[in-house]
């Protein structure tokens, strides 16, 4: 079981490593065209993403965790950092709904069914992972409520995230034709750059 906090900005502004030595914090790409590629907004605010081991990750001053998921992940594939420019790598967490008429067992198959597809359909994509959502706390969670997964996918360059996301007009149409077991309208990402912490 692992943690996932949403966090979201006081008035002023947050250091959002204050109080924070360990886990992985995703904080919003520096690259305004690749945070652009997925700007609709959600149905709720993310400025940050707190990611840690364990059930909950537990109070830190200076910001408001309004939304925490507690997650089971499903390693879709990891890849070697080796040779990688990690400032120049794009992430994309995206927050999921099932379509409506759609069991969670059933979502859940269909989900795992994607890892296959994207490796088919996205070169590109370096390394994915799948987190089902067991519970949600805080604040916002009568809105964050539907969510039922967590996607987190990494591309090793803007470049590729801008212009390799998927291999070819076709392989995206034959990509989105499997997405019938999601509530798009209600999906949204969040694209990021990851920050280990502990190791600064």
């Amino acid at each position: 079981m692992n943690c996932v906090q949403v966090l979201t900005r006081h008035a002023g502004g947050t250091d959002f490593h204050i109080g924070r030595d360990h886990g992985v914090l995703d904080l919003p790409h520096p690259d305004a065209e690749a945070r652009a590629r997925f700007s609709r907004p959600g149905l709720f605010p993310v400025d940050a993403l707190w990611w840690t081991e364990g059930a909950a990750a537990g109070q830190s001053s200076g910001s408001s965790p309004d939304v925490e998921f507690s997650v089971v992940q499903h390693v879709g594939w990891d890849a070697s950092t080796a040779g990688i420019n990690m400032a120049d790598v794009v992430k994309q967490v995206s927050f999921l709904h099932a379509s409506e008429g759609t069991s969670l067992d059933e979502f859940r198959a269909h989900y795992r069914a994607h890892v296959e597809l994207a490796r088919t359909h996205m070169p590109a994509l370096w390394q994915y992972r799948q987190n089902d959502v067991v519970d949600v706390r805080g604040a916002q969670r009568a809105v964050a409520a539907g969510v039922v997964a967590i996607s987190e996918l990494w591309f090793r360059s803007i470049d590729d995230f801008l212009h390799r996301y998927f291999a070819s007009a076709e392989a995206q149409a034959d990509f989105q034709a499997h997405e019938g077991f999601l509530d798009l309208p209600k999906a949204f990402s969040f694209v990021c750059s990851s920050h280990p912490l502990g190791a600064r």
